[in-house]
C-alpha cells in the first residue's frame, strides 16, 4: 500500500488544524464549572514498583540488577467536560520504560514529564486526548505484542463509542524535522458482544500508517528491525491488526482470554506477528490472586520494535516464547509479583539467542 508523501503531509496539517479550531469553537461559557479552587478540582495518584531482575542469555553472559520505578499523576478538572492531566516519571529517557537502576554512586536519577494532555469529553459517546497522552489504543487482554503499555504517545486522537460499537482515530507525531517529519496515522474499530452465559467478547480491527518510515533512522533503537546499508529502515509500515477478547467469570473468579493477529502490509517477508494468551484472577485488592499465560510471535518487520514490549526477548523483533506471571494482594494498594519471560530472538538471521528474563516486583499504589 504506497501513498504520496505530499498528500499524508496535507491531510495531516488538516486534521490538526480541524481538531484545533474543533475545541476552541465548541467550548462555551455554559460549559464553564463553577469557579473552585485548583486542588478542590485535582486528584493526586502514584505508585512505586522495586523490582529485582535476572536475565540470562546464551550464548551471553547472566546479568541481574536492582530497579525501581516511580510515577506521580495529577487530574485536574478545567470546566465541565475538560479535564488535564499530568504525569512525572522516572526514566523518561525512554519511550517504552519509567525503570531506573539502582546504583551508580548515589548518583540522581532521570525524572520528568510522561504525559501531559487534555481530556475533553464532547458528549456521552465521544471524547478527544490531545498532547502526550496514555496509551490511546486497545490492546487485548492487556498484551503487548505491537504496543509497551508504559508508552506514551504524543498527539491527538478521538474516540466513539456506544454500548455495542466503538473506534478510534487520530494523529501522533513521532520525530518532527524541517524536511522529513515522522508520524502515525491510527484506526481502530469494533463491537462488544454479550453472550447467553453473560461472557463478554470484543472483536477490533486496526491500521497503523507510519508517514515516513523508510529511509530514516530508527525511533529511538532499531530492536530487531531490518535496516539498510546507512542504518535506517528497509521498510516501510503499514500495519494490520486483528484482535478478539474474551471475559467471563469461572466460579467467581474472573477470566480473560484474547488473541491478536498484525501484518505489515509494506514488507515483503517477515511481516506477521500473533499472540494469544488468558488471564485468571485478580490482583487488585487484599488478599487478591492473579496468573496469567501469553505466548508471543513476532516476526522481523511485523511491527516496529522501538515500541513492542521492551521485556520481551530483550525488546527484540524476530522472537518467539512465553510470558508467565503471577501476583498476590499483599495489603491494600500493595502487591507482589512474580514475571517469567522465556524467549529466542534473532530466529530469521541464524543467530539464534536464548533470552530468558526473571522479575520479582514489590509494588504499591496511592
Amino acid at each position: 500500500m504506497a501513498y504520496g508523501g505530499s498528500m499524508v503531509d496535507l491531510v495531516k496539517k488538516f486534521f490538526f488544524i480541524f481538531a484545533y479550531f474543533f475545541l476552541i469553537f465548541s467550548i462555551s461559557p455554559s460549559t464553564l464549572a463553577d469557579e473552585k479552587a485548583w486542588y478542590e478540582n485535582t486528584e493526586i495518584n502514584g505508585d512505586v514498583r522495586l523490582r529485582y531482575e535476572g536475565i540470562y542469555k546464551k550464548p551471553g553472559h547472566d546479568t541481574d540488577r536492582e530497579r525501581f520505578r516511580l510515577r506521580l499523576g495529577m487530574k485536574s478538572r478545567v470546566n465541565e467536560s475538560i479535564d488535564f492531566v499530568m504525569r512525572l516519571e522516572s526514566g523518561v529517557q525512554d519511550p517504552v520504560s519509567s525503570n531506573q537502576t539502582i546504583g551508580d554512586n548515589f548518583s540522581g536519577k532521570d525524572f520528568g514529564i510522561g504525559r501531559s494532555y487534555i481530556d475533553w469529553t464532547i458528549n456521552d459517546n465521544a471524547n478527544i486526548y490531545a498532547g502526550k497522552m496514555k496509551l490511546p489504543w486497545i490492546r487485548p487482554g492487556g498484551g503487548s505484542l505491537l504496543w509497551d503499555g508504559d508508552l506514551n504517545p504524543e498527539g491527538i486522537v478521538m474516540f466513539i463509542s456506544n454500548e455495542r460499537l466503538f473506534m478510534n482515530t487520530g494523529v501522533t507525531v513521532i520525530e518532527r524535522s524541517s524536511d522529513n517529519s515522522t508520524s502515525l496515522f491510527s484506526f481502530q474499530g469494533g463491537g462488544n458482544f454479550t453472550l447467553d452465559n453473560s461472557a463478554k467478547v470484543k472483536l477490533g480491527y486496526s491500521v497503523f500508517k507510519y508517514n515516513h518510515a523508510k529511509g530514516n533512522q530508527p525511533f529511538y533503537k532499531s530492536k530487531g528491525n531490518t535496516l539498510d546499508g546507512l542504518g535506517n529502515y528497509l521498510n516501510d509500515y503499514t500495519i494490520f491488526e486483528l484482535f478478539a477478547e474474551y471475559k467471563h467469570e469461572l466460579y467467581g473468579m474472573p477470566v480473560t482470554a484474547h488473541l491478536d493477529w498484525l501484518k505489515n502490509n509494506e514488507a515483503s517477508d517477515q511481516d506477521t506477528a500473533y499472540s494469544a494468551g488468558i488471564k485468571l484472577g485478580s490482583s487488585s485488592k487484599k488478599y487478591g490472586r492473579e496468573f496469567s499465560y501469553t505466548y508471543h510471535d513476532t516476526e522481523k518487520d511485523a511491527v516496529i520494535g522501538a515500541f513492542s514490549d521492551s521485556d520481551f526477548a530483550g525488546g527484540a523483533t524476530d522472537s518467539k516464547g512465553h510470558f508467565i506471571r503471577a501476583r498476590y494482594g499483599l495489603m491494600e494498594n500493595v502487591r507482589v509479583g512474580g514475571t517469567f519471560i522465556i524467549s529466542k530472538y534473532g530466529l530469521a538471521s541464524g543467530s539464534e539467542i536464548d533470552y530468558n528474563r526473571m522479575q520479582l516486583d514489590l509494588e504499591m499504589k496511592f
